[in-house]
């Protein structure tokens, strides 16, 4: 009996590290691109290789997100970074319709 337990157990271990070996990694902020609609995943594109450093003006109205980086961004209701604001992980996707972003920055 305890042998059979002790099988078991190394034949679960055993396909514990095939599944640890299978899993994808994340990207980094550098491998990952955040991408902006004018609609819900519709209308007009625009995408960045990175969340950048700074304020980055829109060069459109946006109401959704696709962030594949490693950063978290806040998007405000001006082209200045200033006032209201959403804020959103990193790898992460959003439809705001109700909120027109016209700026975005880092967070962290």
């Amino acid at each position: 009996m305890i042998r059979a337990s002790k099988r078991l157990a190394a034949a679960a271990l055993a396909v514990g590290g095939l599944l640890a070996v299978a899993v994808p990694t994340t990207a980094s902020a550098a491998d990952g691109d955040l991408t902006f609609w004018s609609g819900a995943f519709t209308g007009q594109t625009v995408t960045y290789p990175d969340a950048g450093t700074g304020c980055t003006t829109l060069p459109f109205v946006v109401h959704a997100e696709l962030n594949e980086t490693a950063t978290g961004i806040r998007v405000y209701e001006t082209t200045d970074c200033t006032g209201i604001a959403l804020t959103f992980p990193a790898n992460d996707i959003h439809s705001f319709i109700g909120f027109d972003g016209r700026s975005f920055e880092p967070v962290g």
